[in-house]
């Protein structure tokens, strides 16, 4: 069985259109979804559970605070394999659209092939034709990460004079996104983290998805730290593909741009620093 887990906050159009792409699926009779509302303040969650509420295989759970990503993504991993112990689990994002009709028949291929615990696909934007998978070779270095603090920091202390540069800087960036190297399989990456696939190599091992837990940013970097230090292979592949339609429930949390990016700066200071801690935390642990 592959339970989908699909995190939801106010954007029901999104929610919809991932629901409606999973139900194309070849096997779809052999899968579940488990619809995470985070607590939306526009009542959509309550809107999904009555909509699905004759449909055997979708449950909508309604959190009662939205605590974020880590934590929501948690709440509903947990059920499912309470309820059902499925064989693979799908975390992803709301507004991601499956493309392919045999993705189930490309995950079970893989695992014969790769036994892997976390499996990435290409997460590919029509928007802007952007491959956002992998995110990066390695996870971020105990130096490069005390640089993002510290900025991060600075940017905070004096942000409505340096918001302009700002605004600018993660405009580029997000035009500049393309993941090098997406077109080939890779292994031991970071991967994004819009859509994850996880088999029972992970879940034997943990509990939670993502821990330790932030409320948004570096779950992807901590998740790949865990596994490097604990030897559970990740991989990418390209085979596998998911079309992300970019970013509308976060940008629902704010509409306001000015408080948009100060939410995100604020949110990959308080990240970095679980990251850190973290990091140092598993470099002890391979020292004793």
């Amino acid at each position: 069985m592959v339970c989908f887990i699909i995190l939801h906050y106010n954007s029901i159009k999104d929610t919809e259109r991932c629901i409606a792409s999973i139900m194309k699926m070849n096997e779809v009779k052999d899968s579940r979804i488990v619809i995470v509302d985070n607590a939306s303040p526009n009542q959509t969650g309550r809107i999904l559970a009555e909509k699905y509420a004759a449909c055997e295989w979708i449950d909508v759970m309604l959190r009662k605070s939205n605590d974020g990503f880590s934590v929501g993504n948690n709440d509903g991993y947990c059920y499912a394999k309470r309820k059902w112990d499925p064989d693979f689990v799908v975390v992803t994002n709301n507004d991601i659209e499956f493309c392919q009709k045999d993705f189930i028949e490309r995950i079970k291929n893989e695992y014969k092939c790769s036994y892997f615990a976390i499996l990435g696909p290409d997460i590919y934007v029509p928007l802007n034709k952007v491959h956002q998978s992998p995110m990066a070779k390695k996870p971020p270095s105990k130096s490069r990460v005390g640089v993002t603090i510290l900025l991060n920091q600075l940017v905070l202390s004096i942000y409505p004079i340096i918001y302009p540069l700002i605004k600018e800087y993660f405009r580029r960036m997000e035009a500049c996104a393309q993941s090098q190297s997406y077109e080939v399989y890779q292994e031991d990456v970071c991967l994004m983290g819009a859509c994850l696939i996880y088999s029972k190599e992970y879940m034997n091992a943990r509990d939670k998805i993502f821990e330790p837990e932030t409320r948004f940013y570096y779950e992807e970097n901590i998740q790949t730290l865990w596994c490097i230090y604990n030897k559970k292979k990740i991989v990418y592949q390209p085979n596998i593909m998911v079309y992300h339609m970019q970013g509308k429930a976060t940008k629902t949390v704010d509409t306001r741009q000015k408080d948009r990016i100060k939410f995100r700066v604020k949110n990959i200071l308080s990240s970095a620093r679980v990251y850190k801690k973290f990091l140092l935390e598993m470099k002890k642990e391979e020292n004793i």
